[in-house]
């Protein structure tokens, strides 16, 4: 999320594992996205990756040696001092036990024990990141205000399989959106439903729309950045999971009101941003429908109103938000709707403006009595709709 990270000061951290390469990706994305970003390295990182390449990417010198023969400077102090954020990636075992046993006898662990909290994204051996002791000290730095960037699972360095290795750079990042913002829903259990449903004619062919799921997936993301533990339940799409977000795939309209009606049961907030049919074909055909002829004449039937059933059985304080695709009329089409599904808020955009797929949008949330009307990337405007939900 651009307009989180923009302008931040990132100091990021490299320590001596296989995976610090992956940290001049990390700094690119960062540094897209507009932060500033500095860097500090252990000698063991400085031995897979050239301080000199950060140095060019940053034009800023890499903090190498704790305790250097000239300088004046006590980098350790200035630096934790100048940055809004310390992030460790890769971290590794060593690194991780120093910290949590307040040793300073790197630039990085130096900065730690200044910074006193941050991000860390382990990276090392399963058997390394299994050890109690590593699960020890990870759990002592969560409960120091550290946040950890759990690793993935796969095919490791040292050629065994388990989880170890670093996480996504992308996730990373998100990591650091989420980092800067205020957790008001940290709590709240938030389900969000995105992309477009499936309802088959045959096995091969089905009555769909180009509804993309982004805007799905960036409301799951800013939700999750608030502090909520999201569930996205999601229609057929290519887009990656959000970093910390439960996901559930399903296809037809039936597949997605099952998902949904269990999981709102228990939820605080439900946003149904999914583009979800409202027919389908009344009869399907078991076998691909040959063309014989030249005309084939479909009987629809109405799917379940999902939104509607969610909005009659809500409980007393949660809340239940819509999503209205109009092309006329939309704010007056966006009111009805709201007042006949039993919605607290609903957001409306024209389709007309060619929204699906795209990267921006624009829209009107019609929320507590008001009417704000937001325009940007969808990551901007998901990020404005959870800030108003969110108090």
């Amino acid at each position: 999320m651009e307009e989180v990270i923009k302008n931040k000061k990132i100091l990021l951290a490299v320590t001596g594992s296989i995976a610090a390469y992956k940290s001049v990706e990390i700094l690119r994305l960062l540094q897209k996205k507009g932060a500033e970003v500095r860097v500090a390295m252990t000698p063991s990182a400085a031995k897979f990756v050239a301080p000199l390449t950060f140095e060019a990417l940053t034009g800023y010198p890499v903090f190498l040696e704790n305790v250097p023969e000239r300088e004046c400077e006590i980098r350790h102090t200035t630096l934790s001092a100048w940055a809004d954020l310390l992030l460790i990636a890769p971290a590794t075992a060593n690194t991780i036990a120093k910290i949590a046993c307040g040793i300073a006898d790197t630039s990085v662990t130096e900065l730690a024990l200044c910074c006193q909290k941050g991000i860390i994204c382990p990276a090392m051996n399963v058997r390394m990141f299994e050890n109690p002791v590593t699960q020890e000290n990870l759990k002592k730095l969560k409960s120091l205000d550290w946040d950890i960037v759990e690793p993935k699972s796969g095919y490791l360095a040292c050629r065994e399989e388990g989880k170890g290795r670093l996480a996504d750079v992308e996730d990373i990042v998100d990591a650091v959106s989420y980092y800067f913002m205020p957790k008001t829903l940290k709590g709240k259990k938030v389900v969000v439903t995105a992309g477009a449903t499936r309802e088959y004619i045959d096995p091969v062919r089905f009555i769909s729309n180009p509804s993309s799921g982004k805007m799905g997936f960036a409301l799951a993301k800013a939700s999750k950045g608030f502090g909520a533990d999201v569930v996205l339940i999601t229609g057929k799409t290519h887009l990656k999971t959000p970093y910390g977000v439960k996901r559930i795939d399903v296809e037809t309209v039936e597949e997605m009101h099952n998902a949904v009606m269990k999981e709102v049961k228990d939820a605080d907030i439900y946003i149904s941003s999914a583009a979800i049919g409202d027919f389908k074909p009344a009869r399907r055909s078991t076998e691909k429908i040959k063309k014989t002829k030249d005309r084939l004449t479909l009987e629809l039937v109405r799917t379940q109103d999902i939104l509607k059933a969610v909005g009659e059985s809500k409980r007393e304080g949660q809340l239940v938000i819509g999503f209205a695709a109009e092309t006329e009329n939309e704010i007056k089409n966006a009111k009805e709707k709201m007042k006949r599904k039993n919605l607290d808020g609903i957001v409306v955009n024209n389709v007309k403006k060619g929204i699906f797929g795209s990267d921006e949008t624009e829209v009107t949330f019609l929320f507590k009595g008001k009417e704000k009307k937001i325009s940007g990337s969808k990551e901007k405007v998901a990020l404005e709709i959870i800030k108003e939900i969110a108090g």
